[in-house]
């Protein structure tokens, strides 16, 4: 039995109904089942719940996982947790108090904890069956650089978000038709707290002013800032395929946001400052291969790096071109599909 809106409200006094965090969306998505990929794909399939925990602050985590197992060639998506082999619970923790775990009747548990941060989810202890445990957000980052992974459990292993079908650009422009040569838009209002983010602005607005880039052929702005629970921005997109190079930066307390995926799914030379979960996914990015991981302490590297690809058009189009290919071929939301059976079939109880 999985938990009704009302349900999952009816606890407290104190929280009004139409909380966003409780209210049901629809999931919106642009793909035919199974039409995707015609790649051979061995192995049994399986029957797979979304669990329904009450809470829907995790508009965009939803459409990944929708996409991602309705077109895997080895799962099905079902609508009841009676009918799954496999559980699958999804959480943002946007109100773990309120979440209602998949209740102990069910085995094969999977959760894929999206929660920003380095904790691990309050309510582990009430899942029996778990056999898989999957942390994005995996790594510590003090002002952007790398201290630590967040846990020593090898039970909880990393995960990482990926493209999905509605992020992609269909329509590749040559980058001698794009209009920016430069874009960044990190948010960098005065209500914005994450001070990385703020200084790579800095960065790259400096770089504009040293080199005197003409009012038009860059892009420095706030879009795409509507939050994972929203819906999409069409600016930010039509921005995005109009770049030639976008600089991008994770939060300075962890890994991992939807604006890499969005940017490399564009085509152009994405510039992301370096990160662990990368290399712990399956077929990982090269730095000048697939794209540019820079130094984010580093202001002169950093500004050297756009000189450079700024100057060289042609070499900043090939590897922006291979890392959208790489993109497509490698991270997709199937492609997470495919590492969580990797790491879950062993356990399973059928």
């Amino acid at each position: 039995h999985q938990p009704s809106q009302k349900q999952a409200s009816s606890t407290g006094d104190d929280l009004v109904p139409t909380h966003p965090c409780l209210t049901k969306k629809v999931i919106p998505h642009n793909f035919s089942m199974k039409s995707i990929r015609t790649a051979s794909h061995q192995g049994r399939s399986y029957n797979v719940n979304l669990w329904d925990d009450g809470t829907y602050c995790k508009l965009r985590e939803m459409m990944l996982n929708t996409e991602g197992f309705s077109l895997h060639p080895r799962t099905y998506l079902v609508h009841s947790p009676d009918d799954a082999d496999i559980i699958v619970w999804v959480s943002t923790r946007g109100m773990w108090e309120r979440e209602v775990p998949p209740p102990n009747n069910y085995s094969n548990v999977v959760l894929l904890d999206y929660a920003d941060g380095c904790t691990l989810h309050q309510s582990l202890g009430q899942v029996k069956h778990l056999v898989g445990h999957f942390k994005r957000s995996f790594v510590n980052r003090i002002d952007g650089v790398f201290k630590h992974n967040c846990t020593t459990d090898q039970s909880v292993l990393p995960f990482a978000y990926s493209g999905v079908q509605a992020f992609i650009n269909h329509k590749i422009n040559s980058y001698k038709q794009r209009k920016y040569d430069v874009t960044n838009m990190l948010r960098n209002g005065p209500s914005i707290t994450d001070k990385r983010r703020k200084i790579i602005v800095k960065y790259t607005k400096s770089f504009v002013q040293k080199h005197s880039l003409k009012d038009g052929t860059y892009f420095i702005g706030n879009l795409g800032s509507q939050g994972a629970n929203s819906g999409f921005d069409n600016r930010y997109f039509e921005v995005l395929a109009n770049s030639k190079i976008i600089v991008t930066a994770n939060p300075a307390g962890w890994e991992g946001d939807f604006r890499l995926w969005e940017a490399l799914l564009s085509g152009a030379l994405v510039f992301v400052d370096r990160m662990a979960i990368l290399d712990w996914m399956p077929h990982s990015f090269q730095h000048k291969k697939h794209l540019i991981m820079y130094d984010p302490m580093n202001q002169t590297e950093f500004e050297n790096l756009l000189e450079y690809y700024v100057e060289n058009e042609a070499e900043a189009e090939a590897i922006g071109l291979r890392g959208y290919d790489h993109t497509l071929a490698h991270h997709m939301a199937e492609d997470r599909v495919s590492y969580i059976l990797n790491n879950i079939e062993s356990k399973l109880k059928l």
